[in-house]
């Protein structure tokens, strides 16, 4: 009895030792509850969700770059990410079939995606990051083949395509990995990338796909679409001439060259030549790889790697925009605007030009570029002659604090806002240092240097009425179904000179381009030209002797000039040839751009009777009909024809079909029966002879002549640069010969 009332005595004793060991026990579970499911809910819901769901980015299209003829310049094709999950593959053997599969497909590394299939706590592993077309394909028929929907997948996504290749590389710009770099493609980046959506699956806990109910879909929204003023048509005339003068002029630091809408501020074209492929951007080009195999530097050499990185930048630098210059002589324009507008001079005031010109402050007289003197002359065929002394004491006249006012007004002291990465400011003097001898020297554009944009748009202003603009590139952003969601405005900033004072202008360089003036070789037949031409020094880059010798080159024109529309520039960068002069390396390249454009943008041609003379006519092709359709049909059209034989059926016809001759005095052979042409005649030289004389030698001995260049009303004579077929060659009578000619006279400071 006393035992069991012991044991009693204990049992309450032990019951709540249990039920606070149950409590205490309780109490922990709770808490670690309360942890798991309020404290740490976020991270083991993060931890659920990545066992159960799998999240897809859905990449927005980038936004595409139009022409202005809606013609496409960067565009998107479909590529894809294929990648894996490790945590997903079984075993070695899966591994191993997979990795051998993969490899076979898309040309990567068998030992590379082996390993990627070891990391077992990932789930997702990328194995080739641009797959084409078909070989997302061949990966499909291999998932299908072996079901392996779980460990191999596939992303789409989109990669820049630029269908023009290098068409205004400079303009539109480089994509990196996720990013606009250069260009368009960086000035408007955050418009083209567009937002990214998201596609969540969800699968079971035995890895199988769950009902469609329980995916979330987020669709992309594609980035805004860019509607250019880049003119396909212009674009690639200007690339042609910029190119062309490059090859004849060899310059050190590049060419380059604007296109421009003197009304609205739109930029048709813009390039800088060499340039490079927008869809290879990172290549060199041809003369790039020519300095770098010449650097000396050891191509596994930190210095080889960053010269070569130093050229491409220089590649991708939009020179137009991003590197200076001294203006020279194409100043002259801006000086001649200051003075007409502020009444300091008439164009029919003599001057006297010497050969130089004394500037108070300055020890030497500062020289003419011909240095034996213009003499007298008015101011307006100084203008047109490129005479310092005379635009000197214009500028003297002006006074520091007018000019200075004007060249603040015409935008050369602040950046144009062009809507393009990169812009250059101007270098100049503070006005507290701007005296007499800084007045005389940037009146005739040295001393300072501007951009090619910001001085064709201080140009434009000359040309369109006196309004300075601001240029742009982009007219409109639009979205994929064409909806307006920007529109450029064109105001302008003010009017800098008067109307009047710019008509004037305009016909000074007009006679200046088809009479006797320094841009004659800017004339185009049948257009109203206004140009001038500028050489300038380069003052901080000495030649290999020490000296500095080296120029730039260029011209500057806006037509019609009675009825401005556009206005373009090509500057050539250290010309490497013996005559640098912007009327030798610029000029002519104006003259073959504005003749291709000109017409392009409705511009009717309007010939002087002399000029009508010249014009050139393509031949038809004859050789097959009957001998007196060909005659009379040749007769009608104003050409001159000779036949050879007696047949009824024209055989042969010199010059062939599509070749041009002159009107006027062209001649074509008509070969019928059994008569046939024989190259019997010897093409003679006449390179270094002015244009009559060569005309009337090549004429002489039988052949038709083509004259390739300036050939205006003016007084001095044109001389042949080059012709199109060889000295001593044999030829058939009447056959072209093209000779390209040029003013060698006229030259400008």
């Amino acid at each position: 009895m006393k035992q069991n009332r012991d044991v009693n005595r204990w049992i309450p004793g032990r019951s709540m030792i249990i039920l606070l060991g149950c409590m205490i026990l309780w109490c922990v579970l709770i808490i670690r509850l309360f942890q798991l499911q309020i404290i740490d809910y976020e991270y083991y819901q993060n931890k659920v969700i990545g066992n159960v769901q799998r999240m897809t980015t859905l990449k927005a299209e980038r936004g595409e770059i139009y022409d202005s003829d809606m013609n496409k310049l960067a565009s998107n094709y479909t590529v894809y990410r294929i990648f894996i999950s490790p945590r997903d593959i079984a075993d070695d053997a899966a591994a191993a079939t997979i990795s051998q599969g993969l490899s076979d497909i898309l040309d990567v590394d068998y030992d590379k995606i082996y390993s990627l299939t070891q990391k077992k706590h990932r789930a997702d592993e990328t194995v080739k990051k641009n797959a084409t077309e078909e070989e997302a394909d061949e990966v499909r028929r291999f998932i299908l083949e072996h079901n392996y929907t779980l460990q191999i997948h596939l992303e789409a996504n989109s990669a820049r395509y630029y269908p023009y290749s290098s068409l205004a590389a400079n303009v539109i710009g480089v994509v990196g990995t996720d990013a606009g770099l250069t260009g368009l493609e960086y000035q408007y980046n955050s418009f083209l990338v567009g937002e990214s959506g998201k596609y969540i699956t969800s699968k079971d806990a035995l890895g199988g796909q769950m009902p469609s109910k329980y995916d979330t879909y987020i669709d992309a929204s594609n980035g805004a679409n860019l509607v250019t003023t880049i003119d396909v048509t212009i674009q690639k005339a200007l690339e042609k001439q910029l190119k062309q003068t490059y090859l004849d002029s060899d310059p050190l630091n590049r060419v380059t060259g604007i296109v421009m809408d003197v009304n609205t501020g739109a930029v048709l074209a813009m390039a800088t030549y060499p340039t490079f492929n927008l869809n290879s951007p990172f290549t060199l080009d041809e003369d790039s790889l020519l300095k770098l195999s010449e650097s000396g530097y050891d191509p596994a050499s930190a210095e080889y790697a960053s010269y070569r990185t130093e050229l491409l930048y220089t590649l991708w630098r939009n020179k137009a925009v991003s590197e200076l210059y001294e203006p020279g002589s194409t100043f002259k324009i801006i000086t001649t605007a200051m003075g007409l507008e502020e009444g300091l001079v008439t164009l029919d005031e003599n001057f006297y030009c010497s050969g130089s010109l004394r500037v108070e402050g300055y020890p030497q007289p500062i020289h003419c570029h011909r240095t034996s003197g213009h003499r007298s002359v008015t101011f307006e065929v100084g203008l047109q002659q490129s005479c310092n002394p005379v635009l000197m004491t214009l500028g003297l006249r002006i006074g520091q604090k007018t000019f200075y006012k004007y060249f603040e007004a015409f935008g050369y002291t602040s950046r144009t806002g062009i809507d393009l990465p990169g812009e250059a400011g101007s270098i100049y003097s503070s006005f507290t240092d701007f005296g007499n001898v800084s007045l005389a020297v940037y009146s005739f554009g040295q001393t300072f240097k501007v951009t090619p944009i910001q001085h064709l748009t201080a140009l434009s202003a000359v040309a369109n009425g006196g309004y300075l603009l601001t240029p742009y590139v982009v007219e409109q952003m639009i979205d994929d179904d064409g909806n307006i969601l920007m529109q450029h405005e064109s105001t302008p900033k003010l009017q800098v000179i008067s109307t009047d004072v710019c008509q004037t202008i305009a016909g000074v360089l007009e006679r200046g381009v088809s009479g006797n003036g320094g841009a004659k070789n800017a004339y185009v037949a049948g257009y109203k030209i206004a140009a001038k031409t500028g050489t300038s020094e380069v003052r901080d880059q000495a030649d290999p002797d020490g000296n500095f010798s080296y120029r730039v080159g260029s011209c500057a024109a806006y037509a019609p000039a009675d009825d401005p529309q556009i206005a373009a520039i090509i500057v050539v960068d250290t010309p490497m040839i013996a005559n640098k002069y912007g009327s030798i390396v610029a000029a002519p390249y104006i003259s073959n751009l504005m003749e291709e454009i000109l017409p392009h943008i409705g511009i009717e041609r309007n010939y002087t009777e002399a000029e009508l003379q010249r014009v050139k006519t393509t031949l038809h092709n004859y050789v097959g009909w009957p001998t007196a359709d060909a005659l009379a049909t040749a007769g009608n059209r104003g050409l001159t024809y000779e036949v050879r034989g007696d047949g009824d059926i024209i055989t042969y016809q010199v010059p062939a079909r599509g070749e041009s001759i002159m009107k006027s005095e062209g001649k074509v052979i008509f070969y019928t029966g059994t008569a046939t042409p024989i190259s019997d005649r010897k093409v003679p030289d006449v390179v270094g002879r002015t244009v009559s004389a060569a005309n009337r030698i090549l004429t002489n001995n039988g052949f038709n002549v083509i004259i390739d260049g300036a050939t205006n009303s003016s007084t001095a004579e044109a001389y042949v640069v080059s012709q199109s077929i060889a000295p001593g060659t044999l030829a058939t009578e009447a056959t072209v010969v093209t000779i390209t000619v040029r003013y060698l006279d006229g030259t400008a400071n």
